[in-house]
C-alpha cells in the first residue's frame, strides 16, 4: 500500500505557464493503458484535440517501463502495486507543475480491500495565478456517510486555494444522496459542473452519471463527450477553458 506523497514521475521540458486557452481531457480507463486499442485511441484523440492536461483514473503502469505519453510530462500517484504493475490516477501536462500532493482515501473499500487516491496539482497562469487541479477517483462501496467523509477530506486539502480551480474524474455518484453530497462540496467551493449537449454516452449508474469536470475562475469555452468504442466502460469526457 502507498503513503500519501507517493509518486511516479516522468518530467520533461515544459511551457512555463498554461495557455489562456486550454483542453483537458477526463477518463477512467479501466486499467487499459497497455492495451494496444486504447494507445491507438488515445493517439488519435491528442492529434484530434492537442489536450494541454490529461486526468486519468485507474491506469495500469509497468513496473519496468515509462508510459507512452507523446510531449506530455505526467504525475502518477498509486495506490495498487502488484509483482509488476502499478495502478493509480495520473495528470499529464504540457505546462510546468509547480508541486502535487495526493490524498489516500481514509476508509478502505469493503473495509479491507483498496483505497482510493486523489492527486493535487498545481500550475502557473499566464496571468499571474495559480490553477489547482484535483483528478480523483471517488471510494466505492462504502456507507454514503463515509463517500461525504471522504469530500470533507478533499475539501480541507483544498479550500484555502482561492484562485482558478478545476476538479475532474470518476465520483461514483451511483445514487442520489451521493450525488446530493457532490453538489455540496461543488458548491462549498463555488464549483461550476461542465455540461454537455449530449450527456447520453456520460458512464451512469441508475441513471446517475459518474464522471464530471467542474471549475472556476475560468471561462467555458467548449465541451463534449467521446464515445470511446468500448475501449473502456467509460468514455472520456473533454472542456477547453480560457481566462
Amino acid at each position: 500500500m502507498f503513503k500519501p506523497n507517493s509518486f511516479i514521475k516522468s518530467l520533461k521540458h515544459q511551457d512555463d505557464v498554461i495557455k489562456d486557452e486550454f483542453t483537458i481531457l477526463c477518463w477512467n480507463v479501466a486499467k487499459l493503458t497497455l492495451n494496444a486499442s486504447y494507445k491507438k485511441f488515445t493517439d488519435l484523440l491528442i492529434e484530434e484535440f492537442d489536450f494541454d492536461i490529461l486526468l486519468l483514473q485507474e491506469v495500469k503502469k509497468s513496473l519496468s517501463h515509462e508510459l507512452e505519453l507523446h510531449d506530455y510530462s505526467y504525475v502518477l500517484s498509486p495506490n495498487i502495486e502488484t509483482k509488476k504493475h502499478i495502478f493509480g490516477v495520473l495528470s499529464a501536462f504540457r505546462a510546468s507543475c509547480e508541486s502535487e500532493i495526493s490524498l489516500l482515501t481514509k476508509k478502505q473499500e469493503l473495509k479491507y480491500t483498496t483505497h482510493k487516491i486523489s492527486l493535487i496539482t498545481h500550475h502557473k497562469l499566464s496571468n499571474g495565478k495559480t490553477l489547482l487541479v484535483v483528478n480523483l477517483h471517488a471510494i466505492n462501496f462504502v456507507h454514503n456517510r463515509d463517500f461525504k467523509d471522504e469530500l470533507e477530506h478533499i475539501y480541507l486539502a483544498i479550500k484555502s486555494h482561492k484562485e482558478a480551480m478545476i476538479v475532474a474524474g470518476d465520483f461514483n455518484t451511483w445514487n442520489l444522496k451521493r450525488v446530493h453530497y457532490l453538489e455540496e462540496f461543488a458548491d462549498s467551493l463555488s464549483l461550476k459542473r461542465v455540461g454537455f449537449s449530449d450527456e447520453s454516452n456520460i458512464k451512469k449508474v441508475f441513471a446517475n452519471s459518474l464522471d464530471y469536470i467542474f471549475y472556476r475562475e475560468l471561462n467555458l469555452i467548449y465541451s463534449e463527450v467521446i464515445e470511446s468504442k468500448k475501449i473502456s466502460d467509460h468514455n472520456p469526457i473533454i472542456a477547453k477553458f480560457g481566462y
